[in-house]
Parts: C-alpha cells; structure tokens; sequence
C-alpha cells in the first residue's frame, strides 16, 4: 500500500509541475505572436472548446508521461531524494527548446512569407485560433511526453 500511495504522489506532483509548464506554454506562445488569443476566443464556444479540448490532450500526455517516469521523489521507493534532477532538467530543456522552436516557426510563417500565407488572418476568425490553440498544446504535449520518456542511462 506504502508503494502504490507513493507512486500516486510522484505522479501528481510531477503532473502537476508538467500541467505549469503547459499554462507557461500556452502564455508564452500568446507573447510571441501578434494575435491577442484569449481575447479573440473569448465569447465563442466552439473556439472556446478547441482551446479546452487541446488543454485536455496536453494533460493527458503530460499526466501519462508522469504516471510512466515521475521525476518527483527520483525512481526509488524512498523518500530520500526529491527529485530526478537529470529528468526535470530533460522536461525544462525539451520545453525550452520546443518553445525556441515553435517561435522559429512562427517567425518562418509569418514574417519570411515562405509559404505565401499571412498569419494575420488566423485573428479574423475565433475558431481559427481555437484551432491554432489546439494544435499548439498538441505540440507540447508531445514534447513534453516524449521528455518524460526519453531513456536516461
């Protein structure tokens, strides 16, 4: 019983951090680009619902990923180490480096017109910002997933 109470608070924990590193995500990808999300969103439940339900597929991974490889109370049944430093480091990195890579994307899309399309006009219509909402947290939720499992050795 002692193991199971324990790998339900490893769980919950690093869950809980993985679920800050999406809302930091969510609230940076909105600084980056020059559509105001929320506010466009807002109001409309369809948009609305894509943006939640993206959320929930961003959960999932992450809730998952945790259950699998926690990195809260290290891999052991002790309570001796808090941490897995080098999984929470892989976790912080993998998102720094998708959120690098997400604004490199942005930045190629919008402002080097490679594919002859114009960001602008995603901000016309709520859904197509719930929609780049949506897609966006399936994007971290696979980063950081893949983070969660990534073999360390």
């Amino acid at each position: 019983m002692y193991s199971l109470i324990l790998w339900f608070i490893r769980a919950l924990v690093s869950s809980i951090i993985c679920l800050l590193i999406g809302y930091l995500g969510i609230k940076g990808i909105s600084l980056i680009t020059e559509i105001n999300e929320f506010e466009i969103i807002k109001g409309h439940p369809v948009a609305t619902s894509l943006f939640l339900g993206g959320f929930f597929i961003y959960a999932g991974l992450a809730v998952y990923g945790s259950m699998v490889n926690p990195f809260f109370l290290s891999q052991s049944v002790s309570i001796e180490a808090f941490f897995n430093v080098t999984r929470l480091v892989v976790v912080v990195l993998s998102f720094i480096v998708s959120f690098i890579f997400g604004s490199l994307l942005y930045f190629v899309f919008s402002k080097l017109n490679l594919f002859d399309v114009d960001l602008d006009d995603i901000s016309k219509d709520p859904i197509a910002v719930g929609a780049f909402l949506f897609c966006y947290q399936i994007f971290l939720g696979l980063i950081i997933f893949s983070s969660l499992n990534v073999p360390l050795g």
